[in-house]
C-alpha cells in the first residue's frame, strides 16, 4: 500500500457520488423503449398493436417512414423517476494539504497517511425527461439528488522521517450529499425481437464537502430480447417484457479539493486539523481512481401499456448496484 496524505477517505466518498448518477448511477438513467423491427404485431382484437402507426407526429424524425415499413414505434416523449443504490471500491493515490499559515503549511507538508480498504455506498433519486429524435436515437436530461457514505481504515499517519506512526488504525466514516444534473443519448436498434442499445451520458455533481463539481462520463452497451403478450388493458397495446444483459463503464473526476473544516474527522485528528489558531485554515487536495471502471449488468423492463412501463437493473462484478424506475410516455 502506498503512503499517502491524511484525507484518504474523503476522496473516496466524493468520487462515487456521481455514478449514480450517478449515474447507473446513479447511474445514468435510460429508457429501454425502442423501435421494433419486423412486421406489425397483432393483438387479441384482430388488429395490429395500438401504436402511432396511424398518427403523424413531429417526432421522431423519419417516424412516418418507419411506421410505413411496419415498425411499432414508442410514444416520442417520456418522463420517469428512478432510484439507484450503488456500492464500489475506491483507490486513493495521493492526498495533499495546504494552509493559509506558514507554520501550518510547514507541518502539513511533512504528513503522510497509509489507508486500508475503502468502500463507498450511495443512493440517488433522479428525474429524467427524454424524447426520441429519430426512431433509433433518444436524447434525455436528468436532475436529482445523491447522498452517501464512505468508510475506510487509516492504518497509519506518519511524520516525515519517522518510522512510527503518530496515529494508527483509525476508522474514518464520511457522509456526503449533493445535486446531479446532465444528459445523454441512447442509440437503439433491433431485428425481429432481438435488440441492442448503446447509451452515453455526462453528468456533473456538486457535493457539500467539496469545492467545485465532479464530472462523470458513462457508457452502457446492452443486448436483449423482447417477449410480446396479449394486452392487459383493451386498446392499450400488447404487453411487452424486455430482458437484457450488458456492461457499464464509468470515467469520473479523479481530483477533489475542499475545506477540511467540512469533514467529520476521527476524534484524534479533529482538534489538530481544525484549530485555525494553530495550523490555520486547512484545504485538502486528493487524487484517486475507481478500483474498477467496468461492471456487468442484467435487467428487465415491463411495458404495461404504451404509456407506462417499469424498469429494473442490477449491477455486479466489481461494482454492485440496484436501479428501478417508473416511466410515462406520451
Amino acid at each position: 500500500m502506498t503512503r499517502i496524505s491524511f484525507s484518504a477517505a474523503l476522496i473516496l466518498s466524493s468520487c462515487i457520488s456521481i455514478p449514480a448518477s450517478f449515474a447507473d448511477n446513479d447511474r445514468p438513467l435510460f429508457s429501454m423503449t425502442m423501435s421494433e423491427s419486423g412486421a406489425p404485431k397483432s393483438n387479441n382484437e384482430g388488429g395490429i398493436t395500438r401504436s402511432s402507426a396511424t398518427e403523424s407526429r413531429v417526432l421522431p424524425i423519419w417516424g412516418d417512414e418507419a411506421r410505413a415499413r411496419g415498425y411499432d414505434l414508442p410514444e416520442p416523449f417520456g418522463a420517469s423517476y428512478g432510484y439507484m443504490n450503488m456500492r464500489q471500491d475506491i483507490v486513493v493515490d495521493k492526498i495533499g494539504f495546504s494552509s493559509d499559515k506558514p507554520l501550518g503549511q510547514a507541518l502539513l507538508s511533512k504528513i503522510s497517511v497509509e489507508t486500508g480498504h475503502t468502500r463507498e455506498k450511495n443512493e440517488s433519486h433522479m428525474l429524467k425527461l427524454d424524447t426520441w429524435v429519430f426512431p433509433f436515437m433518444n436524447m434525455y436530461g436528468v436532475y436529482g439528488k445523491t447522498k452517501g457514505t464512505s468508510k475506510t481504515n487509516i492504518t497509519g499517519i506518519y511524520l516525515a522521517g519517522s518510522p512510527d506512526p503518530m496515529w494508527e488504525n483509525l476508522p474514518f466514516v464520511l457522509d456526503f450529499e449533493g445535486k446531479t444534473y446532465g444528459g445523454g443519448v441512447t442509440f437503439a436498434g433491433g431485428y425481429n425481437q432481438f435488440f441492442g442499445t448503446l447509451d452515453f451520458n455526462y453528468t456533473r455533481t456538486s457535493l457539500d464537502i467539496l469545492d467545485g463539481e465532479i464530472s462523470a462520463f458513462v457508457i452502457t452497451p446492452r443486448v436483449g430480447y423482447e417477449f410480446i403478450f396479449e394486452p392487459l388493458i383493451s386498446g392499450q397495446g400488447n404487453t411487452k417484457v424486455q430482458i437484457w444483459t450488458g456492461a457499464m463503464y464509468q470515467d469520473i473526476t479523479q481530483r477533489f479539493k475542499g475545506d477540511v473544516s467540512k469533514l467529520s474527522l476521527p476524534e484524534e485528528l479533529d482538534f489538530f486539523m481544525k484549530d485555525p489558531s494553530f495550523i490555520g485554515n486547512v484545504k485538502f487536495d486528493v487524487e484517486q481512481h475507481l478500483a474498477h471502471k467496468w461492471n456487468n449488468t442484467v435487467g428487465a423492463r415491463v411495458e404495461l401499456t404504451r404509456n407506462f412501463n417499469v424498469l429494473t437493473e442490477i449491477g455486479f462484478n466489481n461494482r454492485n448496484s440496484f436501479f428501478i424506475s417508473g416511466e410515462f410516455r406520451f
